[in-house]
C-alpha cells in the first residue's frame, strides 16, 4: 500500500504519462513528447509545488532502480513526514540517465525541489513496478497483509484483461 499523498499523485501521474502516450491517430509519441518536456523544463519546473504531476513526466525514463526498501518506505510517506527520505539518500539508490543531471540539478535550485525529486522517482517506481510495487517487500509484510497482496494482484490482472491483454499464467 502506499500513502494517501502517493494515491493521489500517482493516479494524475499515471493519467499524464498515459495522455503524453499517443498522438491522436494513435501513434506511441511518449518519447518525443517527454523529449518536449525536457525543452520546456525551466518554465515547467515554476509548478513542481502547485502540479507535480506535470513537471515529472520530464523523468519518465531517467531512473535505474535498487533500493527497493528504501523506495517503499518513501511510497508509505509524504513530504516533511520521519519516512520521507532526502534526495541525497536516495539518489544514492538510483542509477541516473546522463540526460536527467541538468534536470536535477534545476531542481535542487528551486524551493522543494529535493523533495519534488524523491516524489518522482517513488513516482517512477510506482509506475515501473505496476501494482507489484505497492505490496510490502517480504521483511516488511505481516501475515494480514498477505490477503490484500493476493487482493491487489487480481484486481491487477483483472484490469490488464479488461484493457485487452492475456492472462499470464501462475
Amino acid at each position: 500500500m502506499t500513502s494517501f499523498y502517493f494515491e493521489d499523485i500517482f493516479e494524475r501521474y499515471a493519467s499524464e504519462i498515459d495522455d503524453l502516450r499517443s498522438d491522436s491517430e494513435g501513434k506511441d509519441v511518449l518519447n518525443k513528447r517527454v523529449r518536449d518536456k525536457h525543452k520546456e523544463f525551466d518554465f515547467l519546473v515554476g509548478m513542481i509545488d502547485s502540479a507535480p504531476e506535470m513537471v515529472a513526466p520530464a523523468f519518465h525514463g531517467a531512473f535505474g532502480f535498487s533500493g527497493g526498501n528504501l523506495l517503499h518506505a518513501a511510497a508509505n510517506s509524504e513530504p516533511g513526514d520521519d519516512g520521507f527520505p532526502a534526495w541525497a539518500e536516495l539518489e544514492a539508490s538510483l542509477e541516473i540517465a546522463p540526460w536527467a543531471h541538468p534536470l536535477i540539478t534545476i531542481c535542487l535550485d528551486k524551493d522543494g525541489g529535493e523533495s519534488f525529486l524523491v516524489t518522482t522517482a517513488v513516482l517512477e517506481w510506482l509506475l515501473g513496478s505496476g501494482l507489484s510495487a505497492r505490496a510490502a517487500p517480504e521483511a516488511a509484510r505481516d501475515d494480514d497483509d498477505e490477503d490484500q497482496t493476493d487482493d491487489l494482484g487480481e484486481a491487477g490482472e483483472a484490469w490488464m484483461s479488461e484493457q485487452g491483454f492475456d492472462a499470464v499464467d501462475r
